[in-house]
């Protein structure tokens, strides 16, 4: 039985008028038309599909998608496709996981096994992209599915434990996840490869249409010869600092890069005026007074408890009127939330028992340390935005 207009919450009509609408822009390289268009047509499948053909999917379809991605790139399928389907140990086996692979759209299918590549199966090539499934099978997939039985275990009380959650329970470990993953060197490297990629060509803040560097943070900077300018604390290899220096040259005196020594090590290729120092940001903040404290993706693998602990360490630092810390994280919409930030919250509570706030929740934690947010800077839906923070 199809669905009718009176069955579904969805407006049928109104999605097909913008996904025709939408339509007419993507030849004009028209980023916001195509966004639309898919947010649209993501919309329609889910209106047209019966329960029946929801429940098939997420159950049979999607769980078998993984899995065959997850094998192909085992067997290197993807490097082997062209036109035809890849020897590869076992032709029939091959031939059954491509064959779902183009059901669900990965590999196009243009005849009796023959198969073309698509964008993501050329991505699937790259570690940035392709370690993305063995990190989060194979280290994430314990932790999700022992989820539900850890929350009946639990009464389903939140999970705020960083060392006793969902993770802890599904791997029968009492390391946080940063222990457990430091041991493994084959899945360190793919979870900062997955990292690296779930970046790439999404808006940065720190570029000319995001946040006006040059007005809220260069306009008023302290040029002493001893001053920072801004501190990256945790940041990692420093790929965000050296872009905000590339793509603003002229930023006054020093770029400070604060991560763990075991992070620092491989922060390679930086540009001179980007300094090193091995901190732990649990603990005092040694430079005062820096114009800006930026933290990326920090604070989210941090429980509120946690994160009021950094902002103790931190808030020293600042100087009241003219010190700022910027959060580069996500922040969830009261309403309308995309997919891409509901589904990383989950996972980070799965995984570290931590999550994606919403703005409200962002106020609350921030106020209760003796900050408060300044302004939200949002490019899209579903990537990171730029909380401007100040003393309270």
């Amino acid at each position: 039985m199809s669905p009718s207009m009176s069955s579904t919450p969805y407006d049928i009509s109104a999605l097909l008028k913008e996904v025709n609408t939408n339509a007419l822009n993507l030849g004009r390289d028209n980023e916001e038309a195509r966004r639309q268009c898919l947010a649209a047509a993501r919309s329609l499948c889910y209106a047209l599909e019966t329960p029946v053909e929801s429940v098939i999917r997420m159950n049979w379809a999607e769980q078998a998608h993984h899995a065959a991605l997850r094998t192909c790139i085992d067997l290197k399928v993807f490097e082997k496709i062209d036109r035809r389907r890849p020897d590869a140990y076992d032709f029939i086996l091959t031939g059954r996981l491509l064959k779902h692979l183009a059901a669900m759209g990965s590999v196009f299918e243009v005849g009796a096994d023959e198969y073309l590549p698509t964008p993501v199966s050329k991505a699937l090539m790259q570690p940035k992209y392709r370690d993305a499934f063995p990190i989060c099978f194979e280290t994430c997939g314990p932790a999700f599915s022992h989820l539900p039985e850890y929350l009946l275990k639990t009464e389903y009380k939140n999970p705020v434990d960083p060392t006793d959650g969902p993770f802890q329970f599904g791997h029968r470990s009492k390391d946080h996840f940063f222990a457990w993953v430091s041991q493994r060197p084959e899945r360190l490297t793919q979870s900062n490869n997955h990292m690296a990629g779930k970046r790439t060509g999404r808006p940065r803040w720190m570029d000319t249409d995001f946040y006006p560097v040059q007005e809220n943070l260069v306009r008023g900077a302290d040029t002493g010869e001893e001053t920072v300018f801004l501190v990256d604390v945790g940041g990692g290899k420093g790929h965000d600092l050296q872009e905000l220096h590339q793509k603003h040259p002229k930023l006054p005196r020093q770029l400070v890069l604060q991560d763990q020594p075991d992070v620092l090590i491989d922060a390679t290729g930086l540009d001179s005026k980007i300094r090193l120092m091995e901190h732990d940001f649990f603990t005092p903040q040694p430079i005062k007074g820096a114009g800006a404290y930026y933290m990326h993706t920090c604070l989210h693998d941090w429980p509120d408890t946690k994160c009021r602990e950094i902002f103790e360490s931190l808030r020293p630092a600042m100087v009241k009127g003219y010190s700022k810390l910027l959060i580069n994280e996500n922040v969830i919409p009261n309403k309308g939330a995309h997919w891409v930030s509901t589904g990383l919250d989950i996972l980070m509570m799965t995984v570290f028992s931590s999550g994606e706030r919403t703005e409200q929740a962002w106020n609350v934690l921030l106020e209760s340390a003796g900050l408060k947010v300044v302004k939200i800077w949002t490019y899209e839906p579903g990537t990171e935005s730029l909380i401007e923070v100040e003393l309270a």
